[in-house]
């Protein structure tokens, strides 16, 4: 019985890594974001009264046949498109919320 206990407690450890290490990879991690040129410029000159560019900027992401796209509504025009040229990417959409 002693055995069990030491590798339940070595198996809480694990998974406090794993669940540390995913929660650090699903984190807030952008540290160039990708904004919509006319919206900076509008929000940059002062002809916007929202706090941020991010509350200012209207984008949508999405999937495409090509790759991954994002696009400005308030302009409508795309911002970027990353061509994934037929590579499949692996990608995490599992949302971790901060725990209250």
């Amino acid at each position: 019985h002693c055995t069990a206990g030491r590798h339940r407690s070595h198996r809480n450890r694990y998974s406090h890594r794993v669940s540390h290490r995913v929660s650090h990879r699903l984190s807030h991690r952008i540290s160039h974001p990708v904004v919509c040129a006319s919206c900076a410029e509008e929000f940059d000159s002062g002809g916007t009264d929202a706090g941020s560019l991010q509350a200012y900027a209207r984008l949508d992401v999405g999937f495409t046949d090509r790759g991954l796209q994002v696009w400005c509504r308030r302009h409508r025009v795309n911002v970027v498109h990353v061509d994934f040229a037929g590579h499949r990417l692996e990608a995490d959409f599992r949302c971790l919320e901060p725990k209250t």
